[in-house]
């Protein structure tokens, strides 16, 4: 398996340095000109900063012969005329079993100070496709929540997705470490998305505690990073998913908010000159919703499954407002049982 790994990273490298010069920053958009046809939407740059660090740039579009990036973090110290390297086409993770018990961010960097996590055989795309239709298994039985009132009113079988839309400081948060602990299940991730940063210790150690912990692996972008780092927390969220669900396991998925990621997405987008829409959202947001949700659910028939549940931030408790209605009718289903 080793051999394979490294065999699939030497693949990977690129022989000739292929690169492209900052043409301008305007806020947070940087275009960059230069061989643009090398380049591709999704393809990750790299460009010196202040001192030469390294700033990663993600390609969101073309216009005029320049590709438009956005940066995973602080501009700070990029100048006119910077050079941008092609790093990688795409971004991938090789989340492992030794990841399970850890805290990471979107990069799938470990944040828990316990040191380098363990990398698995094979290569997982943080933009990976779902299913399909046609192969995908029906939802399983009954799944306990480990919340009664849950699991007499709003009962979730295995591989089930749904939705808990509620206003802010309601306790969503709350309610969802009491999943991550109690969920019959083989093992939770939990994507936090958009978070105030005081209250991500609060969540694992007091909500979430070392029983919870020690079978879940939380991803975490919090509320001061880039629009890219909280899309791409959503993305990380789902690919580990999918890693353990491939495995064979039954995964809880947990995220909130999936109205951050359709924050984040609504900034890239005007970023690159879509028109806003309701209430501002851009269109691309309401087509990458249907995206992401749709890769929790179940597997190929005979696999493991992801359970998904998902918190939807209620603008003004206005449960028909365009996140909370896009989410409502392409993701957050409900199944009765008798």
């Amino acid at each position: 398996m080793t051999l394979d790994r490294l065999t699939a990273e030497i693949a990977a490298l690129r022989p000739l340095e292929i690169y492209g010069r900052v043409a301008s920053v305007q806020g947070m958009l940087v275009e960059v000109a230069g061989p643009v046809q090398e380049m591709s939407v999704g393809a990750r740059l790299s460009v010196s900063g202040f001192g030469g660090a390294k700033v990663a740039i993600e390609v969101i579009g073309f216009r005029d012969g320049k590709a438009l990036c956005l940066p995973f973090s602080s501009m700070e110290g990029v100048r006119l005329g910077a050079k941008a390297v092609i790093s990688a086409s795409s971004g991938a993770v090789r989340p492992s079993e030794g990841w399970l018990g850890r805290v990471v961010n979107a990069f799938g960097e470990p944040l828990d100070g316990k040191g380098p996590l363990p990398a698995g055989s094979r290569e997982m795309p943080l933009r990976a496709s779902p299913p399909l239709a046609a192969e995908r298994a029906r939802v399983g039985e009954p799944i306990d929540l480990g919340v009664r009132v849950l699991n007499t009113f709003a009962t979730c079988c295995r591989g089930q997705r749904m939705g808990i839309f509620a206003g802010s400081g309601v306790g969503k948060s709350v309610l969802l470490s009491m999943l991550a602990r109690y969920t019959a299940c083989d093992v939770s991730v939990i994507g936090l998305v958009g978070e105030r940063g005081r209250e991500v210790q609060e969540f694992i150690e007091d909500d979430l505690g070392e029983e919870g912990l020690a079978r879940s692996v939380v991803v975490v972008a919090t509320s001061d990073e880039t629009a890219l780092m909280r899309r791409q927390a959503a993305y990380m969220t789902l690919t580990i998913a999918e890693h353990f669900r491939d495995e064979g396991q039954d995964v809880l998925c947990l995220m909130d908010s999936v109205t951050r990621f359709a924050m984040a997405q609504r900034e890239i987008g005007l970023s690159a000159g879509e028109p806003p829409t309701s209430k501002g959202y851009t269109p691309t947001v309401f087509a990458e919703l249907p995206r992401l949700l749709e890769r929790a659910g179940p597997g190929p028939v005979g696999g493991g499954t992801i359970t998904g549940l998902f918190t939807v931030l209620v603008d003004g408790d206005n449960h028909n407002e365009p996140v909370a209605d896009a989410v409502r009718s392409a993701a957050a289903t409900r199944r009765s049982t008798s």
